[in-house]
Protein backbone atom coordinates (compact mmCIF):
# COMPACT_ATOMS: atom_id res chain seq x y z
CA UNK A 1 0.00 0.00 0.00
CA UNK A 2 1.36 3.60 -0.99
CA UNK A 3 1.54 5.68 2.16
CA UNK A 4 -0.23 8.63 2.92
CA UNK A 5 1.52 11.42 4.18
CA UNK A 6 -0.99 12.76 6.05
CA UNK A 7 0.89 16.00 7.06
CA UNK A 8 2.22 16.45 3.54
CA UNK A 9 -1.38 16.59 2.30
CA UNK A 10 -2.53 19.14 4.64
CA UNK A 11 0.71 21.35 4.67
CA UNK A 12 0.98 21.43 0.74
CA UNK A 13 -3.12 23.22 1.31
CA UNK A 14 -1.90 25.19 4.12
CA UNK A 15 0.89 26.62 1.78
CA UNK A 16 -1.08 27.16 -0.95
CA UNK A 17 -4.26 28.46 0.58
CA UNK A 18 -1.44 31.05 2.39
CA UNK A 19 0.43 32.43 -0.78
CA UNK A 20 -3.32 32.68 -2.03
CA UNK A 21 -4.05 34.67 0.77
CA UNK A 22 -0.94 36.39 1.09
CA UNK A 23 -1.13 37.59 -2.50
CA UNK A 24 -4.63 38.87 -2.48
CA UNK A 25 -3.57 40.53 0.78
CA UNK A 26 -0.53 42.39 -0.77
CA UNK A 27 -2.20 43.11 -3.42
CA UNK A 28 -5.20 45.05 -1.76
CA UNK A 29 -2.68 46.36 0.97
CA UNK A 30 -0.71 48.09 -2.39
CA UNK A 31 -3.69 49.41 -3.63
CA UNK A 32 -4.76 50.76 -0.22
CA UNK A 33 -1.11 51.95 0.12
CA UNK A 34 -1.17 53.80 -3.41
CA UNK A 35 -4.33 55.43 -2.53
CA UNK A 36 -3.34 56.49 0.50
CA UNK A 37 -0.26 57.82 -0.96
CA UNK A 38 -2.19 59.40 -3.48
CA UNK A 39 -4.63 61.29 -0.83
CA UNK A 40 -1.28 62.16 1.21
CA UNK A 41 0.14 63.75 -1.83
CA UNK A 42 -3.17 65.59 -2.97
CA UNK A 43 -3.23 66.80 0.76
CA UNK A 44 -0.04 68.54 0.57
CA UNK A 45 -0.62 69.96 -2.92
CA UNK A 46 -3.30 71.36 -1.40
CA UNK A 47 -1.21 73.03 1.78
CA UNK A 48 0.91 74.78 -1.04
CA UNK A 49 -1.71 76.99 -2.80
CA UNK A 50 -2.28 79.47 0.58
CA UNK A 51 1.27 80.25 0.02
CA UNK A 52 0.67 80.71 -4.07
CA UNK A 53 -1.58 83.30 -3.14
CA UNK A 54 0.05 84.87 -0.36
CA UNK A 55 2.92 85.40 -3.23
CA UNK A 56 0.35 86.47 -5.99
CA UNK A 57 -1.13 88.81 -3.49
CA UNK A 58 2.10 90.69 -2.63
CA UNK A 59 3.46 90.66 -6.23
CA UNK A 60 0.05 92.70 -7.76
CA UNK A 61 0.85 95.52 -5.46
CA UNK A 62 3.75 96.77 -7.42
CA UNK A 63 2.54 97.51 -10.92
CA UNK A 64 6.06 96.70 -12.09
CA UNK A 65 5.38 92.94 -10.46
CA UNK A 66 7.21 90.90 -13.35
CA UNK A 67 10.41 92.86 -12.88
CA UNK A 68 12.87 90.18 -11.09
CA UNK A 69 14.30 92.74 -9.01
CA UNK A 70 10.79 93.88 -7.76
CA UNK A 71 9.35 90.14 -7.50
CA UNK A 72 12.60 89.28 -5.46
CA UNK A 73 12.04 92.46 -3.30
CA UNK A 74 8.17 92.01 -2.82
CA UNK A 75 8.41 88.13 -1.76
CA UNK A 76 11.74 88.81 0.81
CA UNK A 77 8.68 90.75 2.89
CA UNK A 78 7.11 87.82 3.41
CA UNK A 79 9.65 84.74 3.14
CA UNK A 80 9.51 84.25 6.98
CA UNK A 81 5.80 83.69 6.22
CA UNK A 82 6.92 81.02 3.89
CA UNK A 83 8.26 77.37 5.71
CA UNK A 84 12.11 77.58 4.58
CA UNK A 85 11.92 74.09 2.61
CA UNK A 86 8.69 75.06 0.00
CA UNK A 87 10.38 76.72 -3.13
CA UNK A 88 8.68 79.34 -4.96
CA UNK A 89 8.74 80.07 -8.83
CA UNK A 90 7.14 82.98 -10.21
CA UNK A 91 7.25 82.52 -14.60
CA UNK A 92 5.66 84.41 -17.09
CA UNK A 93 2.45 84.06 -19.10
CA UNK A 94 4.95 82.37 -21.50
CA UNK A 95 6.46 80.12 -19.03
CA UNK A 96 10.31 81.93 -18.48
CA UNK A 97 11.07 82.01 -14.74
CA UNK A 98 11.36 85.54 -13.49
CA UNK A 99 12.07 84.47 -9.58
CA UNK A 100 13.28 80.97 -8.47
CA UNK A 101 13.56 80.98 -4.14
CA UNK A 102 16.25 78.08 -4.36
CA UNK A 103 18.22 79.18 -7.28
CA UNK A 104 19.15 81.79 -8.98
CA UNK A 105 17.43 83.10 -11.75
CA UNK A 106 20.75 83.36 -14.00
CA UNK A 107 20.98 79.75 -14.06
CA UNK A 108 17.60 78.72 -15.15
CA UNK A 109 17.77 79.57 -18.88
CA UNK A 110 15.35 76.85 -19.95
CA UNK A 111 11.67 77.75 -20.97
CA UNK A 112 9.31 75.39 -18.58
CA UNK A 113 6.06 75.59 -20.55
CA UNK A 114 6.76 71.79 -21.13
CA UNK A 115 6.31 71.11 -17.39
CA UNK A 116 3.45 68.93 -17.13
CA UNK A 117 2.37 71.14 -13.69
CA UNK A 118 2.36 74.34 -15.90
CA UNK A 119 0.46 72.38 -19.15
CA UNK A 120 -2.04 71.41 -16.54
CA UNK A 121 -2.33 75.07 -14.70
CA UNK A 122 -3.23 76.09 -18.26
CA UNK A 123 -5.26 74.56 -18.92
CA UNK A 124 -7.10 73.78 -15.30
CA UNK A 125 -6.06 77.03 -13.67
CA UNK A 126 -4.19 75.00 -11.88
CA UNK A 127 -1.84 71.69 -11.77
CA UNK A 128 0.46 69.29 -9.83
CA UNK A 129 3.28 67.06 -10.53
CA UNK A 130 5.55 64.75 -9.06
CA UNK A 131 8.40 64.98 -11.02
CA UNK A 132 12.66 65.13 -11.05
CA UNK A 133 13.68 68.46 -11.23
CA UNK A 134 16.66 68.90 -13.55
CA UNK A 135 17.56 72.28 -12.39
CA UNK A 136 17.99 70.89 -8.76
CA UNK A 137 18.99 67.39 -9.50
CA UNK A 138 15.88 66.07 -6.92
CA UNK A 139 12.84 65.13 -6.84
CA UNK A 140 10.08 67.67 -6.22
CA UNK A 141 5.56 67.65 -5.57
CA UNK A 142 4.82 70.67 -7.66
CA UNK A 143 1.60 72.99 -7.46
CA UNK A 144 1.35 75.42 -9.89
CA UNK A 145 -1.68 78.38 -10.47
CA UNK A 146 -2.17 80.27 -13.28
CA UNK A 147 -2.41 84.17 -12.35
CA UNK A 148 -3.47 87.01 -14.61
CA UNK A 149 -0.17 87.67 -16.85
CA UNK A 150 2.25 85.06 -14.79
CA UNK A 151 2.05 81.69 -13.23
CA UNK A 152 3.27 80.78 -9.38
CA UNK A 153 4.92 77.57 -8.55
CA UNK A 154 4.85 76.15 -4.93
CA UNK A 155 7.35 72.76 -4.63
CA UNK A 156 8.50 70.33 -1.84
CA UNK A 157 11.41 68.52 -2.00
CA UNK A 158 10.16 64.81 -2.18
CA UNK A 159 13.25 63.45 0.25
CA UNK A 160 12.56 65.41 3.05
CA UNK A 161 9.27 66.85 3.19
CA UNK A 162 7.15 64.17 0.85
CA UNK A 163 8.44 60.70 1.42
CA UNK A 164 8.32 60.90 5.49
CA UNK A 165 4.37 61.99 4.96
CA UNK A 166 3.58 59.26 2.75
CA UNK A 167 5.33 56.58 4.19
CA UNK A 168 4.15 57.13 7.49
CA UNK A 169 1.73 54.03 7.72
CA UNK A 170 3.33 51.85 10.44
CA UNK A 171 -0.46 51.32 12.11
CA UNK A 172 -1.53 50.11 8.49
CA UNK A 173 1.19 47.92 7.99
CA UNK A 174 1.01 46.64 11.68
CA UNK A 175 -2.97 45.97 11.02
CA UNK A 176 -2.32 44.19 7.80
CA UNK A 177 -0.24 41.95 9.84
CA UNK A 178 -2.29 41.61 12.17
CA UNK A 179 -5.58 41.05 9.37
CA UNK A 180 -2.75 38.40 7.93
CA UNK A 181 -2.07 36.24 10.30
CA UNK A 182 -5.78 36.33 11.88
CA UNK A 183 -6.35 34.43 8.23
CA UNK A 184 -3.70 31.96 8.34
CA UNK A 185 -5.05 30.77 12.07
CA UNK A 186 -8.74 30.71 10.80
CA UNK A 187 -7.15 28.50 7.57
CA UNK A 188 -5.32 26.36 9.53
CA UNK A 189 -8.58 25.64 11.48
CA UNK A 190 -10.64 25.09 8.48
CA UNK A 191 -7.84 22.97 6.85
CA UNK A 192 -8.11 20.70 9.81
CA UNK A 193 -11.19 20.58 9.85
CA UNK A 194 -11.19 19.27 5.82
CA UNK A 195 -8.90 16.91 6.86
CA UNK A 196 -10.41 15.09 9.15
CA UNK A 197 -12.14 13.13 6.41
CA UNK A 198 -8.99 12.48 5.15
CA UNK A 199 -7.78 10.96 8.57
CA UNK A 200 -10.99 8.83 8.85
CA UNK A 201 -10.34 7.63 5.62
CA UNK A 202 -6.78 6.72 6.47
CA UNK A 203 -8.11 4.71 9.54
CA UNK A 204 -10.28 3.06 7.67
CA UNK A 205 -7.67 2.09 4.62
CA UNK A 206 -4.87 0.94 7.44
CA UNK A 207 -7.95 -1.01 9.48
CA UNK A 208 -8.76 -2.60 5.84
CA UNK A 209 -5.12 -3.34 4.87
CA UNK A 210 -4.25 -4.87 8.50
CA UNK A 211 -7.43 -6.72 9.09
CA UNK A 212 -7.22 -5.39 12.52
CA UNK A 213 -9.91 -3.09 14.31
CA UNK A 214 -13.52 -1.55 14.17
CA UNK A 215 -14.60 -0.07 10.37
CA UNK A 216 -17.97 1.00 12.69
CA UNK A 217 -16.13 2.75 15.16
CA UNK A 218 -14.14 5.07 12.54
CA UNK A 219 -16.33 8.81 13.22
CA UNK A 220 -16.81 11.17 10.65
CA UNK A 221 -17.32 14.85 10.71
CA UNK A 222 -20.85 16.35 10.10
CA UNK A 223 -20.30 17.34 6.50
CA UNK A 224 -20.76 16.57 3.08
CA UNK A 225 -17.11 14.76 3.19
CA UNK A 226 -18.03 13.15 6.18
CA UNK A 227 -21.61 12.14 4.81
CA UNK A 228 -19.23 10.48 1.47
CA UNK A 229 -16.82 8.87 3.90
CA UNK A 230 -19.27 7.32 5.69
CA UNK A 231 -21.12 6.32 2.85
CA UNK A 232 -17.62 4.64 1.40
CA UNK A 233 -17.05 2.24 4.45
CA UNK A 234 -21.01 1.15 4.20
CA UNK A 235 -20.68 0.64 1.35
CA UNK A 236 -17.32 -1.39 1.85
CA UNK A 237 -18.85 -3.13 4.85
CA UNK A 238 -22.27 -4.09 2.13
CA UNK A 239 -19.67 -5.51 -0.34
CA UNK A 240 -17.39 -6.68 2.15
CA UNK A 241 -20.67 -8.80 4.18
CA UNK A 242 -21.83 -10.08 0.50
CA UNK A 243 -18.60 -11.19 -0.37
CA UNK A 244 -18.26 -13.76 2.65
CA UNK A 245 -22.09 -14.08 1.68
CA UNK A 246 -21.38 -15.70 -1.26
CA UNK A 247 -18.40 -17.57 -0.22
CA UNK A 248 -20.68 -19.32 2.55
CA UNK A 249 -23.84 -19.69 0.03
CA UNK A 250 -21.15 -21.78 -2.66
CA UNK A 251 -19.64 -23.75 0.46
CA UNK A 252 -23.24 -24.44 1.62
CA UNK A 253 -24.52 -25.15 -1.61
CA UNK A 254 -21.47 -27.78 -2.61
CA UNK A 255 -22.04 -29.15 0.63
CA UNK A 256 -25.92 -29.77 0.44
CA UNK A 257 -25.34 -30.81 -3.50
CA UNK A 258 -22.80 -33.26 -2.08
CA UNK A 259 -25.32 -35.55 -0.44
CA UNK A 260 -28.03 -36.15 -2.72
CA UNK A 261 -24.92 -37.01 -5.64
CA UNK A 262 -22.67 -38.85 -3.10
CA UNK A 263 -26.47 -40.95 -2.54
CA UNK A 264 -26.89 -41.32 -5.74
CA UNK A 265 -23.99 -42.66 -6.78
CA UNK A 266 -23.59 -45.12 -4.41
CA UNK A 267 -26.54 -46.84 -5.31
CA UNK A 268 -26.02 -46.79 -8.84
CA UNK A 269 -22.16 -48.07 -8.27
CA UNK A 270 -23.73 -51.14 -5.94
CA UNK A 271 -26.61 -51.48 -8.83
CA UNK A 272 -23.49 -51.75 -11.70
CA UNK A 273 -21.16 -53.84 -9.56
CA UNK A 274 -23.25 -56.59 -8.38
CA UNK A 275 -24.79 -57.88 -11.32
CA UNK A 276 -26.85 -60.99 -9.28
CA UNK A 277 -28.49 -58.62 -7.13
CA UNK A 278 -31.85 -59.61 -6.73
CA UNK A 279 -35.12 -57.35 -8.13
CA UNK A 280 -36.40 -56.29 -4.66
CA UNK A 281 -32.86 -55.08 -3.97
CA UNK A 282 -32.24 -53.44 -7.12
CA UNK A 283 -35.63 -51.88 -6.86
CA UNK A 284 -34.57 -50.58 -3.34
CA UNK A 285 -31.45 -49.30 -5.12
CA UNK A 286 -33.36 -47.80 -7.67
CA UNK A 287 -36.29 -46.01 -5.26
CA UNK A 288 -33.66 -44.18 -3.15
CA UNK A 289 -31.17 -43.13 -6.14
CA UNK A 290 -34.85 -41.45 -7.26
CA UNK A 291 -35.61 -40.12 -3.87
CA UNK A 292 -32.03 -38.33 -3.70
CA UNK A 293 -32.64 -37.08 -7.84
CA UNK A 294 -35.60 -35.37 -5.60
CA UNK A 295 -34.14 -33.87 -2.95
CA UNK A 296 -31.36 -32.56 -5.65
CA UNK A 297 -33.82 -31.37 -7.42
CA UNK A 298 -35.41 -29.43 -4.50
CA UNK A 299 -32.40 -28.20 -3.19
CA UNK A 300 -31.81 -26.63 -6.93
CA UNK A 301 -35.30 -25.09 -7.29
CA UNK A 302 -35.52 -23.87 -3.85
CA UNK A 303 -32.02 -21.63 -4.65
CA UNK A 304 -33.54 -20.52 -8.14
CA UNK A 305 -36.47 -18.75 -6.56
CA UNK A 306 -34.41 -17.39 -3.76
CA UNK A 307 -32.00 -16.28 -6.23
CA UNK A 308 -34.84 -14.26 -8.31
CA UNK A 309 -36.46 -13.22 -5.18
CA UNK A 310 -32.94 -11.26 -4.41
CA UNK A 311 -31.83 -10.17 -8.08
CA UNK A 312 -34.63 -10.27 -9.91
CA UNK A 313 -38.16 -9.47 -8.02
CA UNK A 314 -39.58 -7.36 -10.85
CA UNK A 315 -39.84 -10.62 -12.67
CA UNK A 316 -42.34 -12.53 -11.08
CA UNK A 317 -46.43 -11.81 -12.58
CA UNK A 318 -48.44 -9.78 -10.03
CA UNK A 319 -52.30 -10.70 -9.79
CA UNK A 320 -55.56 -11.26 -7.56
CA UNK A 321 -54.57 -14.13 -5.80
CA UNK A 322 -57.23 -15.73 -3.05
CA UNK A 323 -55.10 -17.00 -0.28
CA UNK A 324 -58.42 -19.02 0.89
CA UNK A 325 -58.21 -20.86 -2.60
CA UNK A 326 -54.75 -20.88 -2.10
CA UNK A 327 -54.54 -22.91 0.95
CA UNK A 328 -56.56 -25.10 -0.24
CA UNK A 329 -54.70 -25.51 -3.01
CA UNK A 330 -51.75 -26.68 -0.97
CA UNK A 331 -53.84 -28.87 1.51
CA UNK A 332 -54.71 -30.89 -1.17
CA UNK A 333 -50.85 -31.40 -3.38
CA UNK A 334 -50.07 -32.26 0.84
CA UNK A 335 -52.96 -34.28 1.51
CA UNK A 336 -50.47 -37.89 1.38
CA UNK A 337 -47.91 -36.32 4.16
CA UNK A 338 -50.79 -34.86 6.20
CA UNK A 339 -52.52 -38.11 6.54
CA UNK A 340 -48.99 -40.05 6.24
CA UNK A 341 -48.10 -38.04 9.72
CA UNK A 342 -52.04 -37.71 10.83
CA UNK A 343 -51.73 -33.85 10.59
CA UNK A 344 -55.04 -31.94 11.36
CA UNK A 345 -54.91 -29.08 9.32
CA UNK A 346 -57.00 -25.84 10.05
CA UNK A 347 -57.64 -23.27 7.77
CA UNK A 348 -59.48 -20.39 8.85
CA UNK A 349 -58.52 -17.48 6.54
CA UNK A 350 -61.52 -15.28 5.40
CA UNK A 351 -62.59 -16.62 2.23
CA UNK A 352 -62.97 -13.60 0.29
CA UNK A 353 -59.51 -12.33 1.10
CA UNK A 354 -57.53 -10.74 -2.08
CA UNK A 355 -54.03 -10.05 -2.17
CA UNK A 356 -52.69 -9.02 -5.47
CA UNK A 357 -48.82 -10.39 -5.67
CA UNK A 358 -47.25 -13.11 -7.17
CA UNK A 359 -49.34 -16.39 -6.91
CA UNK A 360 -46.10 -18.11 -7.30
CA UNK A 361 -44.25 -16.71 -3.97
CA UNK A 362 -47.53 -16.82 -2.09
CA UNK A 363 -48.34 -20.68 -2.41
CA UNK A 364 -44.33 -21.18 -2.46
CA UNK A 365 -44.54 -18.96 1.13
CA UNK A 366 -47.46 -21.12 2.89
CA UNK A 367 -46.27 -24.05 1.20
CA UNK A 368 -42.85 -24.06 2.95
CA UNK A 369 -44.53 -23.10 6.52
CA UNK A 370 -46.57 -26.43 6.09
CA UNK A 371 -43.90 -28.48 4.66
CA UNK A 372 -41.78 -27.25 7.35
CA UNK A 373 -44.42 -28.37 10.50
CA UNK A 374 -44.97 -31.70 8.55
CA UNK A 375 -41.30 -32.20 8.22
CA UNK A 376 -39.93 -31.58 12.07
CA UNK A 377 -43.42 -30.82 13.92
CA UNK A 378 -43.50 -34.97 14.65
CA UNK A 379 -46.56 -36.99 13.70
CA UNK A 380 -50.18 -36.32 14.97
CA UNK A 381 -50.23 -32.72 15.45
CA UNK A 382 -52.23 -29.68 14.61
CA UNK A 383 -51.20 -26.99 11.92
CA UNK A 384 -53.46 -23.68 11.99
CA UNK A 385 -53.37 -21.00 9.81
CA UNK A 386 -55.43 -17.92 10.31
CA UNK A 387 -56.10 -13.92 9.18
CA UNK A 388 -56.08 -12.18 12.30
CA UNK A 389 -57.22 -8.62 10.60
CA UNK A 390 -57.18 -6.37 7.64
CA UNK A 391 -56.52 -2.70 7.34
CA UNK A 392 -56.81 -0.39 4.52
CA UNK A 393 -52.86 -1.70 3.28
CA UNK A 394 -52.36 -5.28 4.64
CA UNK A 395 -53.41 -8.51 5.88
CA UNK A 396 -51.98 -10.19 9.01
CA UNK A 397 -51.83 -13.88 8.97
CA UNK A 398 -51.00 -16.39 12.42
CA UNK A 399 -49.28 -19.35 11.50
CA UNK A 400 -48.84 -22.34 14.06
CA UNK A 401 -48.32 -26.00 15.06
CA UNK A 402 -48.52 -27.68 17.83
CA UNK A 403 -45.11 -30.43 16.94
CA UNK A 404 -41.56 -29.56 18.68
CA UNK A 405 -40.65 -26.03 19.49
CA UNK A 406 -37.14 -24.96 18.32
CA UNK A 407 -34.72 -23.64 21.85
CA UNK A 408 -34.78 -19.63 22.03
CA UNK A 409 -31.26 -19.31 20.45
CA UNK A 410 -32.13 -20.37 17.77
CA UNK A 411 -34.97 -18.54 17.00
CA UNK A 412 -33.99 -15.75 15.51
CA UNK A 413 -31.29 -17.69 12.59
CA UNK A 414 -34.09 -20.10 11.76
CA UNK A 415 -34.60 -17.73 8.67
CA UNK A 416 -30.98 -18.21 7.61
CA UNK A 417 -29.93 -20.32 4.44
CA UNK A 418 -29.49 -23.36 5.31
CA UNK A 419 -29.58 -23.09 8.83
CA UNK A 420 -30.72 -26.12 11.01
CA UNK A 421 -31.07 -26.27 14.60
CA UNK A 422 -30.17 -29.96 14.29
CA UNK A 423 -26.82 -30.85 12.19
CA UNK A 424 -28.73 -34.13 10.65
CA UNK A 425 -32.60 -33.54 10.90
CA UNK A 426 -32.92 -32.11 8.07
CA UNK A 427 -30.98 -34.25 5.55
CA UNK A 428 -32.62 -37.10 7.32
CA UNK A 429 -36.34 -35.47 6.38
CA UNK A 430 -34.96 -35.08 3.22
CA UNK A 431 -35.23 -30.67 3.67
CA UNK A 432 -32.97 -28.49 1.34
CA UNK A 433 -32.82 -26.06 4.20
CA UNK A 434 -34.00 -22.83 2.18
CA UNK A 435 -37.62 -23.18 3.40
CA UNK A 436 -37.95 -20.25 5.34
CA UNK A 437 -35.61 -18.61 3.83
CA UNK A 438 -37.85 -18.47 0.99
CA UNK A 439 -40.69 -17.51 3.36
CA UNK A 440 -39.10 -14.50 4.90
CA UNK A 441 -38.32 -13.34 1.17
CA UNK A 442 -41.26 -13.65 -0.10
CA UNK A 443 -42.98 -11.47 2.76
CA UNK A 444 -40.54 -9.06 2.34
CA UNK A 445 -41.23 -9.03 -1.04
CA UNK A 446 -44.71 -8.34 -0.48
CA UNK A 447 -43.78 -5.45 1.91
CA UNK A 448 -44.42 -7.56 4.90
CA UNK A 449 -42.80 -8.40 8.20
CA UNK A 450 -42.44 -11.33 10.04
CA UNK A 451 -42.01 -12.91 13.43
CA UNK A 452 -41.53 -16.07 14.99
CA UNK A 453 -42.06 -17.28 18.37
CA UNK A 454 -42.56 -20.31 20.54
CA UNK A 455 -46.29 -21.21 20.58
CA UNK A 456 -47.66 -21.87 24.05
CA UNK A 457 -49.26 -25.09 22.61
CA UNK A 458 -46.04 -26.21 21.58
CA UNK A 459 -44.48 -26.12 18.42
CA UNK A 460 -43.83 -22.51 16.37
CA UNK A 461 -45.82 -19.55 16.09
CA UNK A 462 -45.78 -17.34 12.55
CA UNK A 463 -46.95 -13.58 12.78
CA UNK A 464 -46.68 -11.64 9.48
CA UNK A 465 -47.97 -9.22 7.59
CA UNK A 466 -48.32 -9.10 3.83
CA UNK A 467 -49.49 -5.93 1.79
CA UNK A 468 -52.47 -5.99 -0.16
CA UNK A 469 -51.40 -4.83 -3.20
CA UNK A 470 -47.54 -3.91 -4.58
Amino acid sequence: MKRINKISYKYHILIYFTLLVTAVTLGFSYLFMQRERDFKIERLTYTMMPYTNLVYNILIKDSAYLNSDSVEKQISLILPLIPQEMRITVLTPDAWVVFDSHSLKKTIKENHFDRPELIRAKKNGFGSELRYSNTLKAEYLYYAKQYPKLYIRAALDYNTSVFPVIVNNNRYIVVILILLLSVLIVLVFIIRKINRPVTALREFINIVHKGKGDLNNINFPNDELGVVGEEIVKTFLQLDQTKKYKQELTHNVAHELKTPVTGIRGYLETLIQQENIDEEQRRFFLERAYAQTLRLSSIINDISILNKIEESPDKFEIEPVNIYKCIREIESDLSFKLEEKKILFVNKIDENLIINGSSFLIYSLFKNLIDNSIEHGGEQIEICIESTRKDNNFANFRYFDTGKGVPEEHLERIFERFYRVEKSRSRKSGGSGLGLSIVKNAIHLQKGTVKVTNHPGGGLLFEFSLALAI
